[in-house]
């Protein structure tokens, strides 16, 4: 089965995102940067669904595309979704200029989710 691995600080999300995915990945979550970087490098991953603000209470934290930069210097071939609730345009420039695949906005809508992993994968 491959592997997903979804990367967010807040665990409602975390757990929702696994909900959706369970029946087609192994699902495997983080809650930090650090957290992601470990998972990831004991277990390369087809699908990453990264949020790009991994610190709510920091509004200058973009720890999500310093993860999609890391992940895709070392397993390009990973299909990445950078996730974001805040509408800045600049966010999605920034995760599709680093190489992710797709930006969605929060709440994801699981239809379209699923659209987007069937067209990746």
């Amino acid at each position: 089965m491959k592997k997903a691995l979804i990367v967010d600080d807040i665990p409602e999300y975390l757990d929702n995102l696994e909900t959706y995915l369970e029946d087609e990945f192994e699902v495997l979550k983080a809650g930090s940067l650090g957290d992601a970087k470990r998972v990831l490098a004991g277990s390369p991953v087809a699908l990453a669904i990264i949020d790009i603000r991994l610190n709510e209470d920091d509004p200058e934290n973009k720890e999500g595309l310093e993860l999609l930069k890391w992940l895709k210097e070392r397993a390009p071939e990973t299909a990445v979704i950078v996730m974001s609730a805040y509408q800045e345009f600049d966010f999605a420039v920034e995760a599709l200029n680093a190489g992710a695949e797709y930006f969605m906005r929060k709440p994801l809508d699981p239809d379209e989710l699923n659209a987007i992993v069937q067209k990746l994968l």
